[in-house]
């Protein structure tokens, strides 16, 4: 039962004290009609939470989707840089599974930046210093603090540049020995078993150069085209050329036969090499060269090098990619996470939602999914 408060000595009317009640009554009732109301929406928006999680761990999970598809499909860990949200971020790796399971943040707040994976180790790069870090306890060893700006890792070497001039190195991961190269202002790397090729950009010369692992046998080996984002498949080195409208190119390593490949438009750096190299931008795989299209919004292609079939893959825009065996992993541009399309079975599934900055797969080890129940 409502209570009436009075004030001391207080005196009112019958007529006075049922107005105040019917008053203080109606007030009651829209109290709790509040609160009823505010309780409603807190469970409805708990239900909905659940269902979106629900909805979203069946349709981009392997292990919520049948099919022979999902289970023909190699499970692979995929090592991922996220950035923070402040005004200078802080970079953390996170490792998942690309089922989309066992997300593990591995390496918060490191700082480390431009992750390859090999069989034995993860390398990356850390305010100038190229870091080595184990797979199993993720140890961190730094090798080469030497105001490092790019690298890849060769046969027994990394392959580097250093400092404003960007000048190109190698660091000898049996003895730590560094050599320098008689070449600066190098962009990006790329590098067999035996040769190093470092690509030049300047206003002058934006050309691919190479020498032997000693540092030996300089040699010029784009002529006069003006070379863009490459990639190095077996002895030729595919390349943007951006002195005939993005059009790609192609090389043997030894300088002979350079041709165009075909009246098709590659990723342009546009003044800017974010990458060491193309690889993100396209590969080539059982004679087709897979290639970012940036003719066509940026989607992905391929294009048949035996039959001259040119043929559109990806209709998304996409930002980054990275190919293993059958299946291309990408990210898209203006959006976060990662997607993997298997180009075998056209299966394709959303890894992860984070806010990826850049991502590698670790090709070197097939993990062995769940089977689907």
């Amino acid at each position: 039962m409502q209570r009436l408060q009075f004030d001391m000595g207080e005196q009112i009317s019958r007529k006075e004290y049922l107005k105040r009640k019917r008053k203080n009554s109606r007030l009651l009732r829209k109290r709790s009609k509040i609160t009823y109301i505010l309780m409603a929406s807190f469970m409805a928006l708990a239900i909905y939470v659940v269902i979106q999680v629900v909805i979203y761990r069946r349709y981009n999970s392997f292990k919520y989707t049948a099919g022979d598809e999902v289970n023909g499909q190699s499970v692979y860990n995929i090592y991922f840089v996220t950035e923070g949200y402040t005004y200078d971020p802080v970079y953390s790796v996170s490792k998942i599974l690309s089922s989309g399971e066992k997300e593990e943040n591995i390496l918060p707040s490191s700082g480390l930046q431009q992750i390859s994976v090999q069989e034995q180790y993860i390398y990356a790069i850390k305010e100038g210093t190229i870091c080595k870090i184990s797979k199993d306890g993720y140890n961190v060893e730094e090798l080469v603090a030497d105001n490092v700006k790019k690298f890849v890792v060769g046969k027994d070497y990394i392959f580097y540049t250093a400092g404003d001039a960007e000048k190109l190195k190698s660091y000898n991961l049996n003895d730590a020995s560094i050599k320098e190269f008689d070449l600066t202002n190098v962009k990006q790397i790329l590098a067999d078993d035996t040769n190093v090729f470092g690509i030049t950009h300047t206003m002058s010369d934006r050309a691919i150069y190479s020498f032997n692992y000693s540092g030996d046998g300089k040699k010029k080996i784009s002529n006069d085209q003006r070379v863009s984002y490459a990639i190095l498949n077996d002895n030729i080195i595919y390349f943007v050329n951006s002195s005939d409208n993005d059009k790609i190119y192609k090389v043997e390593t030894n300088g002979n036969n350079l041709a165009k490949v075909a009246d098709i438009k590659g990723v342009n750096n546009r003044g800017e090499i974010k990458e060491v190299n193309g690889k993100k931008y396209m590969f080539v795989k059982e004679d087709k060269l897979y290639y970012i299209n940036s003719e066509d919004e940026d989607t992905l292609w391929a294009y048949d090098l035996k039959t001259n079939e040119n043929k559109k893959i990806i209709s998304a825009s996409i930002e980054i990619l990275q190919n293993v065996d059958n299946t291309v992993f990408y990210k898209i541009n203006k959006e976060m996470g990662v997607y993997l399309y298997n180009y075998d079975t056209n299966f394709m599934a959303l890894v992860t939602k984070r806010r990826v900055k850049e991502f590698v797969i670790d090709r070197y080890v097939d993990v062995k999914a769940e089977p689907i129940k």
